[in-house]
């Protein structure tokens, strides 16, 4: 009913396009894709700090919020994976936002002895982001595979690419759109083989480094908001 009443209908992605033209019955006129797209010119990579690995040869980050449906626990249990059972203690993995789990996750972190390999910050000032962006070696979206992750568009995963970070993904539909080649692709839900992505990215230098290109260069050319900012005026024009 609410699209039905809208003059317009501005949506973030083509599958949530589809949903206002094919169940809505919106004419596809009256729907325009405006996606979220990162700022390049804020978020780019600077110079890293050796400090936030915190003796680690290796950082791995996730950003955002920390609810139900954001897999952050897929995170710590894949780093209890790479840890304890994979032996790679020289990786450090710290998590930056809050949420309704934050409580349960820190506890989930304590639980499996992790914590001198998994940071939590919380909510972080953009020049403490930055620099742990900056110092990262790749990004993690580990949004579980359902019918509402599968076709949302995440931020986080354009943020990393923003500052040339390679992704480590589940393999969702609109994750692969907004990445493209700029990530590493692993069976939905599967926490092993999430670990073991996260490893193998890590000791892959030449494969981690033009990924990491690969997704700025996206950024620029296709994705940040400049590029969807003239649709958007032109819907209110």
């Amino acid at each position: 009913r609410t699209h039905r009443t809208a003059d317009h209908v501005i949506s973030t992605n083509d599958s949530y396009r589809d949903i206002a033209v094919n169940r809505s019955g919106k004419a596809p006129r009256d729907v325009t894709v405006v996606r979220t797209g990162p700022d390049p010119d804020k978020l780019k990579r600077g110079q890293a700090d050796p400090e936030l690995r915190r003796g680690h040869r290796f950082l791995a980050t996730y950003i955002g919020v920390m609810g139900p449906q954001d897999g952050v626990d897929i995170v710590v249990r894949a780093a209890d994976i790479v840890v304890h059972k994979l032996g790679r203690t020289d990786i450090a993995f710290t998590l930056i936002g809050s949420g309704d789990c934050f409580d349960d996750l820190v506890a989930l972190r304590d639980e499996l002895n992790l914590a001198g390999h998994v940071e939590f910050t919380g909510r972080a000032p953009d020049e403490l982001v930055g620099r742990v962006m900056s110092t990262a070696d790749a990004g993690l979206s580990p949004d579980p595979k359902n019918p509402l992750n599968d076709v949302s568009t995440m931020n986080k995963t354009m943020e990393y690419m923003s500052f040339e970070l390679p992704v480590v993904a589940f393999d969702l539909k609109e994750t692969r759109t907004s990445a493209g080649e700029a990530a590493v692709y692993v069976t939905p839900n599967d926490v092993q083989e999430y670990a073991e992505a996260i490893v193998a990215l890590m000791d892959d230098e030449p494969r981690r480094t033009p990924l990491g290109h690969l997704g700025r260069a996206r950024v620029e050319k296709e994705l940040a908001w400049p590029h969807q900012r003239q649709a958007y005026l032109d819907i209110y024009q």
